[in-house]
């Protein structure tokens, strides 16, 4: 009679094939490395949803705040058909959105249509005319353009170049250069005869220095 003998787990019976895990010298070291593989996959997967959730439910968090209803240019003072209450995603919302109502408020700087309204382009409250223009530390110069045929508007930036000093640089046609006395300043008023731009208190005392030896130069910046 012939006996059995039970087989060992793990072995394989005579003639059996070797499961796939089993055919390689290797096998373990691969079946782990294919094993971290997919836990690491897995777990990028897990991470890239739950911020792309994140971020979905950042954007359908909202709240109200001012926007402008058409373009609004440098030294417009605000009205109350200006601007509108808007529903905007947090998350495209500036820290320096305006909070509450900038009606009489006077733009600095332009704002176009739909913009969310700051406070960095806006006037302090309560501040108005050219004095609500010129930036903090700086001083308000009228400049003569008479006769120049230069067209400014306000809000252009303009350099002023200092007149030639002599009779003698003029006729002898020399090739000088006239000296900056203000570079990039804000033109914060325009008049028939003049400017008036917004320098700081050194370029200050240079315009007029110039104009005190005539008609400076005014030459316009390009934007960009």
């Amino acid at each position: 009679m012939r006996t059995l003998v039970p087989r060992r787990p793990g072995r394989l019976a005579l003639g059996e094939a070797a499961p796939w895990w089993r055919r390689s010298p290797n096998r373990l070291g691969r079946w782990l490395l294919a094993a971290g593989l997919a836990i690491s996959a897995a777990a990028t997967v897990a991470g890239v949803t739950h911020d792309a959730a994140d971020t979905v439910a950042g954007l359908g968090v909202t709240r109200s705040v001012i926007v402008a209803r058409h373009d609004l240019e440098t030294g417009q003072v605000i009205a109350a058909d200006d601007v509108e209450w808007q529903a905007r995603p947090n998350g495209g919302i500036p820290i320096s959105a305006v909070d509450g109502t900038p009606v009489g408020r006077v733009v600095t700087a332009p704002i176009v249509a739909d913009e969310i309204v700051s406070v960095r382009r806006l006037a302090p409250d309560g501040v108005s005319g050219l004095a609500a223009l010129v930036p903090e530390g700086d001083r308000a110069v009228a400049v003569p353009t008479e006769g120049t045929g230069l067209q400014v508007r306000v809000g252009d930036r303009v350099d002023i170049l200092a007149p030639l000093l002599t009779e003698d640089a003029l006729s002898s046609r020399r090739q000088t250069n006239p000296d900056p006395v203000a570079n990039a300043a804000l033109v914060i008023d325009v008049a028939d005869a003049a400017i008036t731009v917004a320098v700081s208190a050194g370029e200050a005392a240079a315009v007029a220095g110039a104009l005190g030896h005539g008609v400076p130069v005014v030459a316009l910046v390009g934007r960009g």
